[in-house]
This record gives structure tokens, sequence and C-alpha cells, in this order.
């Protein structure tokens, strides 16, 4: 059982249906152990809200994936690994090297910074130009069916 840094692309699946979702859920039920960012956590609250007001989510659902997503903050199974200093160091180090050729943004450099900080886990994220980018930076990356 691996451990895994899940980005907020995958967390987010984990957490509301959408296409891609049984195999996130699949992988983290399955993880030893699942490292998130803080920044995820602004991150998810972020998405649950922009599908409330596309209409693709009830406020009362959201709520309730909401306090699902927080009492699982608190279980010895899920980390949330806090920005530093030498995060958002390291994410600038991120930008100045493959910004021009991967457009990375701030955020995620941020969470490209996180995991790569973390050491020997597993990336995990939905978006396939970011989890391009962390196996282009040697970071071990789950990819669907794998």
């Amino acid at each position: 059982m691996p451990e895994l840094f899940v980005d907020t692309s995958s967390l987010v699946k984990y957490y509301y249906p959408e296409e891609g979702s049984d195999d996130i859920e699949q992988r983290l039920l399955k993880a030893r152990r699942v490292h998130i960012s803080g920044l995820s956590i602004v991150e998810t609250a972020s998405a649950l809200m922009k599908k409330v007001r596309q209409g693709e989510l009830v406020k009362k659902d959201e709520m309730l994936i909401w306090n699902t997503f927080l009492d699982d903050l608190g279980t010895d199974s899920m980390e949330v690994v806090y920005l530093t200093a030498r995060h958002y160091e390291k994410a600038a180090d991120i930008i100045r090297e493959f910004g021009a050729t991967w457009g990375i943004k701030t955020l995620d450099a941020l969470q490209l910074a996180v995991a790569h900080g973390i050491g020997n886990v597993k990336f995990l994220s939905s978006d396939t130009v970011l989890a391009g980018l962390a196996a282009e930076m040697g970071l071990k990356v789950v990819r669907s069916g794998q």
C-alpha cells in the first residue's frame, strides 16, 4: 500500500462523483496514508462552491460533502501538509525552471513543491499537465489504470 500525495483535482473527484471518481476512490482507500497540502482545503471549498453556483450541486449536498471532508482531515490516514517558506521558494524554482515550457500556474507549483518536499510518495492528480510535469520533476506519478 503506497503513500499518496493527492492534489485537489483528484481530491474533489473522491468526494464528488464524476468521471474517474471510482478509480480515485479505489486508490485512496488502498493507500497507507494520504497527504494533501493545506492549499487543497481552500481549493476544495472553492471547487465545491463552483459546483453549487453552476447548479451541479445543491447547497445541502455541498454541506454534507464538506463535513465528510473535514471529518476525514481529522483521521490518522490523512495528513495535511501546511505551506512553509521552503514550499514557496521551491514553487518559485519550479516556475522558473519549467514555466517557459510547461506554463505552470502558481497554485500548481505550490502543490508540486509540497509533494516534492514529502519525499517517497506517489503523486496522484487528475490534471494531465500537472501529472506530466510531476513526472518530469522525478516524482512517482500514479495514472488511471495503473
